[in-house]
């Protein structure tokens, strides 16, 4: 059927020419009268839909380039969306489903019934649980909605058309041309306030909300970038591509000005030290035994309010060496504001500690928590931003329950990840193992600080790790079967 599609395409491309110039103007005249733009892009979902049924996997490379370049925009004062992206995922995962269903084999084998998926599926289920129960209704089941296409599309879909080398390296260009070509542009911009530090934080609009978003991306997209160093020979076009994109990655984080990304680029090489010796189980066991008895210890006799900052000396600095000197004299805003934040969420788990307070609803709460002892001049939030610590968001929207299915997701993956590595043949894949334990290593770190599994850049990547590392394995235990 999609072969005789593809001969009516060929035959008829004047009509189908035509044809979508009128869809085109209907489209943007109902938008004028109706004044809702997003009409305008009825034609743009009707290209999308015809790529899809002619080049299921072209279509997913283009949301793939279209990851770095997605704006943010808001709809109403309590949802806000991607745009091009979370549309082109909706579209991707209703066709993804329809072929899947259609072609329940092109999945490697065992791949729907691996360990790391079944946690994954329960992490879903958990989340459609509380969305049920859920303080306000509508804004949980968007978060449940934009995380089923998440995971069908990244995860799905990327073990659908990543299963080789070949397949991933146009993913990986797909993504590096584009962040390298942003990295340019923030850098031209950032010059022009000669490299301001509160600038910093604006440069990079309207790709990235903020400095964190940008910077965190970069670092966890930098392994892949340092593992393309092996693909090229150094005097090729592409191999100089790729050294040059180093140093313009690096130059991007640095002027970031993002104390996590610098943390982060520091920690990769002990980060391959830990995976290579196997070290997973016990670094989550000695980290989970020191957050249970800290917050023990913070908890009797309200210690933690000894944490309260200074209000006239806790103030957001104006150069990169105040910055971090104020990291570790506690006079830095951005990590006093996540205590007051993090107080709140503790104190908001205890109200709600099965099923949370649904997906997506920390802000809509959390004012009503908080100590005003541990207030900074910019509790406000004007930016409506989360907990600034994913496992705390996790543990007020989802409960204790729901956290608990996300850490051992992350351990299923780390764990499993050892194994694989220590499983193949051939340099090339163990650092393409490598690679994904380490990029997930890094979105590891960031979430402790920040919430970012819900932003498409790099909940895209968090993703398609756990589908790039779920194929590697079954083709080991294809490869060890045909032995």
């Amino acid at each position: 059927m999609i072969t005789l599609f593809r001969k009516y395409i060929a035959l008829n491309t004047t009509n189908g020419f035509y044809a979508f110039g009128g869809v085109t103007a209907l489209s943007a005249w109902f938008a004028w009268i109706t004044n809702n733009m997003f009409l305008m892009g009825l034609p743009f979902a009707i290209l999308l839909c015809l790529l899809i049924l002619i080049n299921f996997r072209a279509a997913f490379l283009l949301l793939i380039f279209c990851l770095p370049l997605s704006i943010e925009y808001e709809i109403g004062s309590h949802l806000a969306t991607d745009l091009p992206t979370e549309p082109l995922m909706l579209i991707l995962m209703l066709a993804g489903w329809l072929y899947l269903l259609a072609n329940p084999k092109v999945l490697p084998q065992g791949f729907v019934k691996h360990p790391i998926l079944q946690v994954l599926y329960l992490h879903l289920l958990w989340i459609g649980v509380c969305v049920i129960y859920s303080q306000f209704f509508v804004v949980s089941l968007k978060f449940l909605l934009a995380k089923t296409w998440y995971i069908t599309v990244f995860v799905f879909l990327t073990a659908l058309f990543v299963k080789n080398e070949r397949q991933y390296k146009a993913i990986f260009w797909c993504l590096f041309v584009p962040l390298l070509a942003i990295i340019i542009r923030t850098f031209v911009r950032h010059y022009t306030y000669d490299f301001d530090f509160v600038k910093a934080n604006i440069v990079m609009l309207p790709f990235f909300r903020n400095h964190v978003n940008y910077a965190v991306t970069l670092v966890a997209f930098f392994p892949f970038l340092w593992n393309s160093l092996y693909w090229y020979k150094a005097d090729s076009a592409k191999g100089m591509l790729v050294r040059l994109g180093i140093g313009v990655f690096l130059v991007g984080i640095f002027y970031s000005y993002t104390r996590a990304a610098y943390a982060c680029v520091l920690a990769m090489p002990f980060a391959y030290l830990f995976f290579r010796l196997r070290l997973t189980r016990y670094l989550a066991t000695i980290g989970i035994t020191f957050l249970i008895v800290a917050g023990i210890y913070y908890s009797i006799d309200n210690r933690y309010l000894n944490l309260a900052p200074n209000f006239e000396r806790t103030i957001y600095h104006q150069n990169l060496g105040d910055h971090l000197s104020a990291t570790f004299d506690g006079t830095d805003v951005s990590f006093m504001e996540r205590i007051y934040r993090w107080v709140a969420a503790v104190k908001m788990s205890a109200d709600h500690p099965i099923v949370g307070f649904g997906p997506g609803n920390f802000y809509n709460f959390y004012q009503y928590y908080t100590v005003t002892g541990f207030k900074t001049y910019v509790s406000d939030n004007p930016e409506k931003s989360g907990v600034h610590n994913y496992f705390l968001m996790t543990t007020v929207e989802q409960g204790y329950v729901g956290v608990a299915i996300f850490i051992a997701l992350l351990i299923a993956f780390f764990v499993n990840g050892e194994r694989i590595y220590q499983l193949q043949t051939t340099p090339e894949q163990r650092r393409f193992v490598m690679c994904l334990l380490v990029s997930q290593f890094v979105i590891f770190l960031n979430i402790t600080m920040s919430d970012l599994i819900e932003v498409d850049k790099i909940g895209s990547l968090f993703f398609m790790n756990i589908a790039m590392l779920i194929n590697q394995d079954r083709q080991n235990v294809i490869m060890n079967y045909k032995l």
